[in-house]
This record gives C-alpha cells, sequence and structure tokens, in this order.
C-alpha cells in the first residue's frame, strides 16, 4: 500500500486525494483490534478504528451514518457481555452462599463413604475367604 502511495503521489495525484482518500497508513494504526484480543478489557469506550477500517476511510467518518451504527452494534455487545458478568457474578455469589450453608452436609456424605468402602471390605472378604492362601 505505502509504495502504491508513494508512486501515486511521484504521479501527480491531486493533494486532496492523497490525504482523504489514500491517507498514510502509519505504524500505530497497524495495531490489533483489542476488541478481538481483550473483548472484556477495560476503557474500551474511548477506542476509535483507524481510518481504513471504517466504512468509507473518509478523516471525519467517525460521524458518519454507517459507523454510528457500527459503534451502536459494539456498544450493544459490550452491554450484553456486562449483563452476562453480572449474572455470573450473581450466581457465584449464591453458589458461595450454598456451599457455606450446606457445609454440615459434607458430614453425612462422608459417613457413607465411610459404610460404603467398609461394605466393599467385607464383601471382598467374603468372595475371597476360601481363596486366599495363608503364608506363615
Amino acid at each position: 500500500y505505502q509504495r502504491a502511495r508513494l508512486a501515486m503521489e511521484r504521479l501527480g495525484i491531486d493533494q486532496e486525494s492523497l490525504e482523504n482518500i489514500y491517507q498514510e497508513i502509519l505504524p500505530e494504526q497497524l495495531n490489533i483490534d483489542k476488541e478481538v484480543t481483550e473483548e472484556n478489557r477495560f476503557g474500551q469506550g474511548s477506542d476509535k478504528l483507524t481510518w481504513f477500517w471504517r466504512v468509507n476511510g473518509a478523516k471525519n467518518s467517525q460521524k458518519d451514518a454507517w459507523m454510528n451504527e457500527f459503534y451502536r452494534v459494539n456498544w450493544l455487545k459490550a452491554k450484553a457481555r456486562w449483563n452476562r458478568w453480572e449474572e455470573e457474578l450473581s450466581l457465584v455469589q449464591h453458589e458461595m452462599g450454598w456451599t457455606v450453608a450446606t457445609k454440615p452436609g459434607h458430614q453425612p456424605y462422608a459417613y457413607r463413604q465411610v459404610l460404603m468402602w467398609k461394605a466393599f471390605v467385607t464383601e471382598a472378604e467374603e468372595k475371597f475367604n476360601d481363596k486366599l492362601l495363608i503364608i506363615t
């Protein structure tokens, strides 16, 4: 892109087209969109798309109707993520409360486990009693 832009500049393209349509791509504009890599990060509200990602590529297209629609959809996606996280937080807090409230339930479970393993031992002794080889 940069070579093609430089070639057009050398061929005498008008300055207005060069500044508005074929803008220079700066190294800081080539970063990966954080919306894709870190969609739950803090501070997304101040993000602006680089000019070549915008619908019409114009410098002021942040005000463009298509871009307004893009940002509106993006905002709705962020709001949905926020709502899911709020719901998840509520569920985890309730689960933590339920775990603490049902702590005495661990003792009966452990007692049932002890009884089950004792039953396994008894059954194994009965089944293998006549098959055991006692070495003295």
